[in-house]
């Protein structure tokens, strides 16, 4: 299993773009916009009240890195008394929108705090399986991509309300979360105590209290969203829903972080960023150049509007490859810099100072801080210009600004480290397949039109013969010029080939 744990995780990946985007397609097609609006609420609550399990997100993995393994018993201690928080920032998030949840008020509410539960048991498990069972780890993103396949009959069987679809939010992250679970418990230890524990989490929560639990604040959007065009508050959870499919890079950027924390092996990272760079631009350049089918594939009630939305989808597209390469380069930072675990010593406060941990999550607080500073004056802007949906443009406008400045920061930081990046390869085996195919798929873009249709079958046949044109085009050009990915298509093929031909013991 651990020679196949990229494939794996390619393959696993592409299994979690398909799955979120047959979930919420099906979803978004069938529930009312209130529901919509539920579920975006729900989204945003769960964001925003899960702040504190950062900090654990931080110390777990590599106090399991250190130690061979984790307390399991001690870390559901410290994890509980931090989920006293998020149960207070879920119950004043939602009591500023409580009256207009109507008669779905309580459900919010109970939805959420099991969500949220599950988001701290995740914290534990991914910790523990990312750093000492990879394979594990990565068959954890197949069950969830499984699940939300057989929630979609299990909803239509139970009639498409707004009840079920909510509840099947929390059952697509609770099933995978508990198999998860069982297999964490076979790297339990007994080193060190909740007390412990809790000391070491403490000391090392001021680095990503500034990093990725500020994050949580960025769920603030759709507040903003809703005071300056509350109307667009739909057009924001459909855009949110066609940025699912960039999620899938999250499984192979952990791999990555796991095996940096446990062997510190740098020759892997150009590979991994070349394999999420060719993936997450293939995404996004079939969104951006077939944005009418998408939509209408998401939401056919709004195909007469596709006009106004090819911007905000293009400026989805951009933000989504910036962001997964922000995510990837941040997580490398925090893999090579490993001086608070070299020892068995307990973690202090002082050792992260001046490191490169604390420089990514830095990034993080810049990105946050112009995101959020740019935000109303980016939506009164293109409100002024006259565009339609300028409260969605104006946040995408903001969140553009903001992972340019949290990349550039990054970078910068690296310093001679930036080597591991290898970013003149990256020119031949990366830019120049990328302009070359949007050449030529602005050419194809402009030849063929697609007639739009209601009917979810026809949808669904022309976003798969959209998505295998861009495929042949981007990856036929990306394989002809580089030899690098030459060879990864080859790999990944012939283990693929492997896995499926090979004898069974």
């Amino acid at each position: 299993m651990t020679r196949n744990i990229r494939t794996m995780a390619v393959l696993a990946s592409l299994l979690t773009l398909v799955s979120s985007f047959t979930y919420n397609i099906a979803i978004t097609r069938k529930i009312p916009t209130a529901g919509l609006g539920l579920l975006s609420l729900l989204n945003a609550t769960i964001a925003f009240s899960t702040l504190p399990t950062a900090l654990i997100s931080f110390a777990y993995p590599r106090l399991t890195a250190r130690d061979n393994g984790l307390n399991i018993v001690a870390a559901i201690n410290v994890s509980s008394i931090f989920y006293l928080v998020t149960l207070a920032l879920t119950m004043a998030y939602l009591a500023s929108v409580w009256s207009k949840m109507g008669p779905y008020t309580w459900l919010v509410l109970i939805i959420a705090v099991l969500s949220e539960i599950t988001s701290y048991l995740q914290s534990i498990t991914n910790s523990v399986l990312m750093v000492k069972d990879r394979g594990r780890f990565v068959v954890t993103s197949i069950i969830q991509s499984i699940t939300k396949f057989i929630a979609i009959p299990v909803i239509m069987v139970l009639g498409w309300t707004i009840e079920v679809i909510l509840w099947s939010t929390f059952f697509i992250v609770f099933i995978p979360s508990l198999y998860a679970f069982i297999y964490s418990l076979r790297y339990n230890v007994h080193a060190y105590d909740t007390h412990r524990y809790l000391k070491e989490v403490l000391s090392a929560s001021w680095v990503p209290l500034m990093g990725y639990a500020i994050n949580s604040f960025r769920s603030l959007d759709a507040m903003f969203i809703g005071i300056f065009g509350y109307a667009q508050l739909g057009i924001w959870y459909v855009i949110f829903i066609l940025s699912k499919p960039f999620g899938y890079g999250g499984t192979l950027i952990n791999v990555t972080y796991g095996e940096l924390l446990e062997r510190g092996r740098l020759n892997i990272i150009y590979r991994d960023l070349l394999i999420l760079l060719l993936i997450t631009t293939y995404v996004a350049l079939t969104l951006s150049f077939f944005p009418g089918i998408y939509i209408n594939l998401v939401r056919p009630s709004i195909r007469s509007e596709i006009n106004l939305l090819v911007l905000p989808i293009i400026l989805l597209a951009i933000n989504s490859v910036l962001g997964n390469v922000n995510q990837f380069i941040s997580n490398v930072m925090q893999g090579i810099d490993k001086r608070d675990i070299q020892d068995t010593r307990e973690i202090r406060p002082s050792v992260y100072l001046r490191s490169l941990i604390l420089h990514t999550h830095l990034a993080e607080l810049i990105f946050t801080i112009v995101y959020l500073s740019t935000m109303i004056p980016s939506i009164l802007l293109f409100k002024d210009l006259g565009f339609t949906y300028y409260a969605v443009i104006g946040a995408l406008v903001s969140s553009l600004l903001a992972n340019t400045a949290a990349l550039g920061f990054r970078f910068i930081k690296l310093g001679s480290l930036k080597s591991v990046l290898n970013g003149r390869a990256l020119i031949l085996d990366y830019a120049i397949p990328s302009l070359l195919s949007i050449i030529i798929l602005t050419l194809i873009a402009h030849a063929v039109r697609f007639t739009l249709y209601p009917s979810i079958i026809i949808s669904l046949m022309q976003a798969v013969i959209a998505s295998i044109m861009t495929l042949i085009i981007y990856f036929g050009i990306a394989t002809a010029v580089s030899g690098n990915v030459r060879n990864i298509v080859m790999i990944l093929i012939r283990r693929i080939i492997n896995a499926i031909t090979a004898p069974q013991p």
